[in-house]
């Protein structure tokens, strides 16, 4: 038997199978729409009933306001009166669709459509104060017949309407029924038909067998063609790669893991992983775990620790970042360990410089309105020096000094805020929130004024935290800037402090907020905001001031979000920094990020 033969009969053994199958599969469908019918019929007779039900409470509703207007008159008493009118004429119109076809609840449905328009005229000529209808027993006695009669044709609509879903209810099992016995005894030819076939068509292919071999030989010459291929593209990617066989023992490394390791291929071939890779902890220098060990550990892919340092042959430093990953068979058994990496020292010296630019450019954008804030208290102090040079009245001269100890203070004050910035202790400390806010607020103060911007403080609540107080400082004044710059000249800047309490995924700490009557954020800019170099602020924005601060704050072990506040007085953009009361951050880690 040749190939075509061979592919001829396995697409009848497919398709003959399939072909049949299919007709099953039309036949059940079908069987299946009856039934489905026979219930959407039951669904719609409950659907029809459930409206007039309605209908009539609406309609009862709009009485019962109607005497209550007539006996208070008071037009509140109307309202569902008023607000009845819309939803029974869409009632009507919804049940003249349902009623299509049906003359019985067609005519029953014209006749309550007719009693109630007559009642509804005569509701609007009492509500009108037509004499001749007020205070008149007979009228009352007319409206109540009215009522009874609309009454009567409702119930006999829903009896209509019940009678009309018994004779459904009864049908859909005899339907079901006979579906089943229909769909049954198909299935159970069809299956006949394609077990006769199948293993007609099976002893034909069992006789192919030669020609079966030949293709696995064409499959193991592809199995090669394409493991060779796959070599060529690892050795040509841009990462490197380690493969490893289960007991961490070097099986391949591309050129660029050659060229990071300083090892060859044929020297590595076979050497315990450890010996090949040897990685420290950039800042520690402690030998770093073996990734191979954890992959055997824990049986899938693990990235490898942040500030990753590899230790060429050579003894060149590079710092690497990426991870590790199972090789498994078919069975998923574990059979080796692949490693993927490549050198991220200029990316790393990069991110530093851009985070160490980036806060200069927050000192660099205070330095002006710190200045005018510490020459103004020295103006002040010239002035009152020069009036002490002339005064002889002693209260005047120690009236002049303590205004001069004043001014001074003020600008001390500033100078200390200032070098705070970059002045950091060695390891976390406890920090006031409210006082590090009441120093940023400090030296935008002048800003703040020149462009009459009200802020609005709501700092009652005590609330400490642990970290570094210049690198949170910078986090506040970055938010506060984007707020100032975002409300404009006149705006409205509110900044609350509250306790925030432990919960699943955090312990307790402090919840900044800073919220603002600005443009607020567009749909979607909310998350790409904290990514680096992306700003809303064109030539004037560099997108490095949120990347940097959730950097910051994360490392502390918080977070920020950025959403739009809703409030009535703040539409704008509400920025949300939560801080724990006990830091991650350690002296390590800062001096790693900076």
């Amino acid at each position: 038997m040749n190939l075509r033969d061979f592919r001829r009969i396995l697409r009848q053994t497919l398709f003959f199978p399939i072909a049949l199958l299919l007709l099953l599969a039309v036949f059940f469908l079908v069987q299946l729409a009856r039934l489905s019918t026979a219930l959407h019929e039951v669904d719609r007779s409950d659907r029809i009933t459930t409206q007039i039900v309605g209908l009539e409470k609406l309609i009862l509703d709009q009485e019962t306001g109607m005497r209550g207007y007539e006996l208070a008159d008071d037009p509140v008493m109307l309202a569902p009166y008023t607000a009845g009118m819309a939803p029974i004429q869409k009632n009507f119109a919804d049940l003249r669709k349902e009623f299509a076809g049906n003359d019985a609840q067609e005519q029953r449905l014209a006749t309550l459509s007719d009693r109630y328009q007559l009642w509804l005229g005569r509701a609007q000529r009492m509500i009108a104060k037509d004499p001749t209808l007020l205070n008149s027993a007979q009228v009352h006695q007319q409206n109540k017949l009215m009522m009874d009669g609309i009454r009567d044709e409702i119930d006999e609509m829903l009896a209509g309407e019940e009678a009309r879903r018994k004779d459904l209810s009864a049908q859909a099992p005899n339907v079901e029924h006979t579906d089943f016995i229909s769909v049954l005894a198909a299935a159970l030819f069809i299956g006949v038909a394609v077990a006769l076939f199948t293993r007609q068509r099976l002893r034909t292919v069992s006789r192919s067998y030669t020609t079966a071999l030949e293709k696995v030989e064409q499959q193991s010459r592809e199995v090669y063609e394409r493991r060779q291929w796959l070599q060529t593209t690892l050795e040509s990617i841009g990462d490197a790669v380690i493969a490893c066989d289960i007991d961490g023992r070097v099986e391949f490394l591309n050129a660029v893991a050659t060229a990071l390791t300083g090892w060859t291929s044929q020297e590595a071939i076979g050497r315990p992983l450890d010996e090949v890779f040897e990685i420290i902890h950039e800042v520690t220098r402690e030998v770093a775990d073996n990734p191979v060990e954890q992959v055997r550990r824990q049986k899938k892919v693990v990235g490898l620790a942040n500030h990753t340092a590899l230790i060429s042959r050579r003894g060149k430093e590079f710092l690497i970042d990426d991870s590790a990953a199972p090789i498994v068979d078919e069975k998923g058994n574990m059979t080796g360990i692949v490693l993927v990496f490549h050198d991220v020292t200029e990316q790393r010296r990069t991110e530093a410089a851009l985070i160490s630019g980036e806060k200069l450019a927050v000192a660099g954008r205070l330095a002006a309105s710190i200045a005018h804030e510490i020459h103004n208290p020295l103006d002040s102090v010239a002035n009152i020096l020069y009036l002490l040079r002339e005064e002889q009245d002693e209260a005047k001269r120690a009236q002049y000094l303590r205004m001069a100890e004043q001014e001074l203070g003020r600008t001390m004050q500033i100078s200390r805020t200032m070098l705070s910035l970059y002045r950091e202790p060695k390891a976390p400390i406890q920090i006031d929130v409210k006082e590090l806010l009441e120093g940023v607020l400090l030296l935008l103060e002048r800003r703040i004024a020149h462009q009459q911007i009200q802020v609005k403080r709501e700092l009652h609540e005590a609330c400490i935290v642990e970290g570094f107080p210049a690198e949170l400082r910078q986090v506040v004044t970055n938010v506060l800037v984007n707020a100032i710059e975002a409300v404009g000249p006149k705006g409205r800047i509110r900044i609350r402090v509250e306790a925030a309490p432990a919960e699943e995924f955090r312990g307790a700490g402090a919840m900044i907020e800073v919220a603002d009557n600005g443009p607020g954020i567009a749909d979607g800019e909310a998350e790409r905001l904290f990514q680096p170099f992306f700003t809303t602020k064109g030539e004037h924005g560099t997108g490095l001031g949120l990347w940097v601060s959730m950097g910051i704050v994360q490392k502390h072990g918080g977070t920020i979000r950025l959403v739009n506040c809703g409030h009535e007085e703040y539409r704008g953009a509400c920025a949300r920094i939560y801080l724990p009361a006990e830091t991650l951050a350690s002296a390590e880690r800062r001096s790693a990020v900076n």
